[in-house]
């Protein structure tokens, strides 16, 4: 008996002092978009704080690494083991969802060593959260463009208005700008647009689908991405590979160096700039702790760089409502039997070919996908859509046309070309009386949206009443006398300044003709 004891107290102690798994070495993450701009002579830090229906893009998006989680997890044992680990969808085909492609299962499963952080044999929900955070997701997720035209429109705009040929376009020639331009107003419309000024122009041109992630150790150059005056920090507040990044940067573009420790405690102090959107009922931006402004575009101008930013309720969420009722209805139509499942006989049609790859939302192993199961999975791809908000920044660059048009509707108007050289002045392009390209100040046009954007270019927000906005022909917020469908006279009386347009807030004004 005491042989017994004593082993078993030895073998108690052995089993004692052999250490238990290491926990995750998971990362805290933000909650909010950080940018560092770095295009000045110093870097500051522009916070984007997103929600959907009062609840922030990370939690939605921690929301969704639960239910992936739950949902691989086949035997419900709260881990998952290498077979289900090998079934998790690819970093990449996660993104897909954002172009509204919820059935896009491309890419390899991600590697078990890159899941199994403290290497226990199984992969715990944390673990999943912060491989997917890892590969960039988990936020809002940015993209980029650089508009081809910025240059050619620029140029377009000098020729048309130096009059006197002499390389400059001085302020009475841009107090000329009305009249000179309207003689390129092909359409006839009262507006110069980017074709009238350049022949067979896209304007903006580019979409800003290239994806800008947070610099890593593997980052690689890219022209575009390299040549932005800002940079990603990362979701993951442990990862500082961004400090190393902007260094490089500064030095290349010959700017002040910052050291590492200041860099770093950019991102700790609170943000110089915070700015909120907000998706629900609508969409809108605004200062955090403000109000929205009236034109629906907030404005930072830092140095000599312009960031403007916009609100899009975007594409995906009707994107994801077609695409599962598209797969309702596959799954009716290939349910040759109507008992409620897909058997191997009926996935080997033609017309089944597009459930083949989602034979892994079987569940229950039986080797049919029955209507249940195919729903469990649509709606994970609703809850992946969700959290899946887009930041689409634009950079065109030190842009002329971009400057002048002030309320960002794609077209030039007779107000914006009368005021044009007064915006010249304020923002610097001036030097010796004459417009110097070399000022212009550096312009992101930036669209935050659910999925894509509807409009590549902002419908600005109009005042005014509604006979007002019925004569608006144009939607350029004011009323010409050619829009004007009374008489002359009755123009006259309304247009209380005389600068020969009816503004919204002269008709408001107006109780009766």
């Amino acid at each position: 008996m005491t042989r017994t004891f004593l082993a078993l107290v030895a073998f108690v102690a052995a089993i004692a002092v052999v250490p238990a798994a290491d926990a995750p070495k998971v990362s805290p993450r933000a909650e909010a978009l950080d940018l560092l701009l770095i295009g000045g002579e110093k870097s500051t830090r522009l916070e984007l704080r997103v929600e959907i229906d009062e609840k922030s893009i990370p939690a939605i998006w921690d929301e969704t690494f639960a239910k992936l989680f739950a949902f691989y997890d086949r035997n419900a044992d709260g881990a998952l083991d290498k077979a289900e680990a090998a079934r998790l969808p690819a970093a990449f085909a996660l993104r897909q969802v954002l172009w509204g492609q919820i059935a896009a299962l491309v890419g390899d499963a991600p590697a078990w060593g890159d899941l199994d952080l403290n290497n226990d044999g199984k992969v715990g929900a944390d673990e999943l959260a912060d491989f997917y955070r890892r590969a960039g997701l988990g936020g809002v997720l940015v993209g980029v463009g650089k508009p081809p035209a910025t240059d050619r429109l620029t140029e377009a705009l000098v020729k048309a208005l130096d009059a006197n040929k002499n390389g400059k376009v001085e302020e009475a020639e841009w107090k000329a700008a009305p009249d000179v331009l309207r003689k390129l107003d092909k359409n006839d419309d009262e507006l110069i647009g980017p074709g009238e000024l350049v022949d067979r122009i896209a304007y903006p041109g580019a979409l800003g689908s290239a994806l800008l992630m947070a610099p890593t150790p593997n980052t690689k150059p890219g022209a575009v991405t390299d040549a932005l005056p800002f940079v990603v920090l990362p979701l993951r507040t442990a990862d500082t590979q961004w400090a190393s990044t902007v260094a490089v940067r500064r030095e290349v573009g010959k700017r002040p160096a910052i050291p590492t420790d200041k860099l770093l405690a950019l991102r700790a102090n609170p943000a110089a700039t915070a700015w909120h959107a907000k998706f629900g009922k609508g969409a809108v931006v605004e200062p955090v702790g403000g109000k929205p402004p009236a034109n629906g575009r907030l404005v930072l101008a830092e140095g000599n760089l312009r960031v403007e930013l916009r609100a899009d309720g975007g594409k995906l969420a009707e994107q994801v409502v077609t695409a599962r009722k598209r797969f309702l209805t596959a799954f009716a139509e290939c349910d040759a039997d109507s008992d409620g499942a897909l058997d191997a006989k009926e996935l080997g049609a033609t017309k089944a070919a597009r459930f083949q790859p989602l034979l892994f939302a079987d569940r229950n192993g039986d080797g049919k996908l029955d209507q249940n199961e195919l729903t469990a999975w649509l709606d994970l791809q609703e809850q992946i859509a969700k959290g899946h908000v887009f930041l689409t920044v634009l950079d065109h660059g030190a842009g002329l046309y971009e400057l002048l048009d002030a309320d960002r509707d794609g077209s030039l108007s007779v107000r914006e070309l009368r005021t044009a050289w007064d915006r010249l002045k304020a923002s610097g392009g001036v030097t010796d009386g004459a417009f110097d390209r070399a000022k212009l100040p550096r312009h992101l046009i930036a669209t935050v949206s659910h999925g894509h954007p509807q409009h590549a270019i902002g419908k600005p927000v109009r005042g005014g009443p509604e006979w007002f906005q019925a004569m608006d022909r144009n939607g350029d917020g004011d009323v010409s006398p050619r829009e004007f469908t009374g008489t002359r006279e009755v123009f006259d009386k309304l247009d209380l300044d005389k600068d020969g347009l009816l503004s919204a807030e002269e008709a408001a004004r107006v109780t009766r003709f």
